[in-house]
């Protein structure tokens, strides 16, 4: 009797909840409950393949829904969300939360949705970083790494390597380089609308010839700047190594800096691992798929 009494209310418990988050898809969508009772059975099937339940899948897809992605997208998001969650024991919904933050920053299609998380997961299991970790620090940079000209290889390669050398919290690092590439950025534009170097940025250029402006006096691509000084790093001193840090950086944030550029080979390594990554979280996904937590899930989902 207890058994059968404990199973009813679980099952009550997960009807109401389930309910809330399909109403919850409802409201932003506008579809009918005969439509959203298709989607149940959908998000349950997907569940069950992915190893997770319906109802981390219905609110890893709300966020989609949300940002009035289709059907399509917002179930292929849904299904990315939840293979990294099994990869970091989060759940959907903050992984949804931290891999839009990563999608919106870079202007990701859907069809390069998975492989952009292919390359968080494949340098989080070469480097002393995780995939939470990762992506929780690029979810503060992104759009504005984005802007100034780094490419998701960059970015991935130098948290890694940051995060890894420091164990700075990742959300730490990830807002101490979105204040680096802005300052790195720092120009004027005369009355007669030239644009000069400004303050930092003609630090830079005096202490290591460093210029981020380009022959046209546009500004160049703060991925590619960064990457020419860690080519020249050895060869200054550790003077001009600190001041050049402290030109770029600033004295709160320069620390990042010289942990980036006295790994620079972690940071070459964790790059080249970045853009040679498609089909990492498919294959971290089938390791999960193996293990006892993704089997006691899907007896779960069986039985909603």
């Amino acid at each position: 009797f207890n058994t059968m009494t404990n199973a009813l209310a679980h099952s009550w418990e997960y009807s109401k909840h389930l309910d809330s988050s399909l109403n919850d898809i409802r409201i932003v969508t506008g579809k009918t409950a005969d439509e959203m009772e298709r989607f149940a059975k959908l998000a349950n099937s997907s569940a069950k393949e992915l190893g997770a339940s319906t109802l981390d899948y219905t609110e890893a897809a709300l966020i989609y829904y949300q940002q009035g992605d289709s059907d399509e997208i917002a179930r292929a998001k849904a299904d990315v969300t939840l293979k990294t969650a099994n990869v970091t024991g989060q759940s959907g919904q903050e992984v949804s939360e931290q891999l839009t933050s990563v999608w919106n920053g870079y202007k990701v299609s859907a069809e390069e949705a998975e492989l952009y998380i292919d390359k968080l997961a494949a340098v989080a299991a070469s480097t002393a970083s995780d995939l939470e970790e990762l992506s929780t620090g690029m979810s503060k940079v992104a759009s504005a790494a984005n802007l100034m000209g780094v490419d998701i290889d960059q970015l991935n390669a130098t948290l890694a390597t940051v995060v890894s050398v420091t164990r700075q919290a990742p959300e730490t690092v990830g807002t101490a380089f979105k204040t680096i590439y802005a300052r790195m950025g720092d120009i004027e534009a005369g009355l007669d609308t030239e644009t000069t170097l400004g303050h930092y940025t003609e630090q830079m250029k005096e202490i290591a010839g460093i210029n981020v402006l380009d022959v046209n006096g546009q500004l160049r691509d703060m991925g590619e700047v960064v990457e020419e000084v860690g080519a020249m790093w050895t060869t200054l001193s550790r003077e001009q190594q600190i001041a050049l840090s402290q030109a770029m950086a600033g004295t709160r944030q320069y620390n990042n800096l010289l942990s980036l550029f006295d790994n620079w080979d972690m940071y070459q390594e964790a790059k080249a691992t970045s853009i040679d990554s498609a089909g990492e979280v498919e294959t971290q996904q089938e390791r999960y798929l193996d293990s006892m937590e993704a089997h006691l899930n899907r007896l779960t989902s069986e039985a909603e």
